[in-house]
């Protein structure tokens, strides 16, 4: 029968030496491991500290240029701010000198109305002086026209002269019609019609009239005449202070046609001519017939007289001068008939 073999046995001091190198043996492995373990970390810590540097330093980066751009910004608000206190103070100086600029245009106005009324003064003593003018120079041409008349009827001719009686000359207080002798012909003035006209066209433009102190106007034509007209605003006593009437200052009857009238043949053979269905609407206990005569009608003149004398009309002449236009005026004299 097998037996098993005994296995030696061994002292006590070999057992404790081999239990003492155990322990060193694992003490020194131990401390292997630990020093090969703060190695890794040492190793893993320098790898970790070179990966985070490099953000670190972009992030920092980042940093310093958002404090630069938040310097800027400063920067920039602040020169807006001063920017807007100095736009504030020309604001202001702008606005001083803005009311200074008002009065001086306030006071200029004034001054220009001032000198407005002052003009308009002196618009109404021109326009007053223009119309005595006028007269003055109408009476000074009917003066040198009569003188002429007067020449040319003293003169010897070897013509008779039929004596007809005349009565005296007096004022024109009537109604008048008024001819033209020019030329050796007569035509019909339409004086009448035409101031019809003139007042139509004062009450359609009253407003433009009183505009200024004085202005002129034109009529439509009537029977181959149109008549210029100025008028003068003045002011008068009212109930209330003053009003500003129109008022006629001068007036101009204006032939279309040098070449318009009849030949005193015609009046003379024909109870039709124009003259005479003229004269015929006006009667001779109202009206007066007026001649303007120009120095190369007057023995026309002569004949027409003595037939309306037939017809029982009173006559008056009006003696003008080559070239001047039938005019009339509120202050001019009156004809004289007989």
């Amino acid at each position: 029968m097998y037996k098993p073999r005994k296995k030696p046995v061994q002292d006590a001091a070999e057992i404790s030496q081999d239990s003492f190198l155990d322990v060193v043996s694992n003490i020194v492995g131990i401390l292997i491991i630990l020093v090969m373990v703060a190695g890794i970390r040492a190793q893993y810590s320098a790898d970790v500290s070179q990966e985070t540097d490099e953000p670190t330093a972009a992030l920092i980066e980042q940093m310093q240029i958002k404090q630069a751009t938040v310097y800027a910004l400063r920067r920039d608000i602040a020169e807006s701010k001063m920017k807007q206190e100095i736009v504030g103070e020309q604001i202001h100086y702008q606005a001083e000198q803005y009311a200074v600029l008002f009065d001086r245009l306030t006071t200029a106005r004034a001054a220009i109305d001032t000198a407005a009324e002052e003009q308009s003064q002196d618009v109404k003593k021109s326009v007053e002086y223009q119309r005595q003018l006028a007269e003055t120079n109408v009476k000074l041409e009917e003066l040198n026209a009569r003188r002429t008349w007067l020449m040319q009827q003293t003169r010897p001719k070897a013509a008779v002269i039929e004596n007809i009686p005349a009565p005296l000359a007096k004022t024109v207080e009537e109604k008048e019609i008024h001819f033209r002798l020019l030329g050796k012909k007569v035509a019909y003035v339409p004086w009448i019609e035409l101031m019809d006209k003139m007042r139509a066209d004062i009450t359609g433009n009253q407003e433009k009239y009183f505009k200024a102190p004085s202005s002129t106007g034109k009529t439509a034509p009537v029977d181959g005449f149109e008549m210029d007209f100025m008028l003068g605003v003045f002011n008068v006593p009212a109930r209330e202070g003053f009003g500003k009437v129109l008022s006629l200052q001068y007036a101009e009857m204006r032939p279309l046609s040098e070449n318009i009238g009849e030949p005193l043949e015609t009046v003379l053979s024909s109870s039709q001519s124009l003259f005479l269905q003229k004269l015929s609407l006006f009667r001779s206990d109202i009206y007066t017939a007026t001649f303007w005569v120009y120095p190369d009608s007057f023995e026309e003149y002569q004949t027409l007289k003595q037939i309306l004398y037939e017809k029982g009309y009173k006559v008056a002449a009006r003696p003008m001068v080559m070239g001047e236009v039938i005019s009339g005026s509120p202050h001019g004299t009156k004809s004289a008939s007989q």
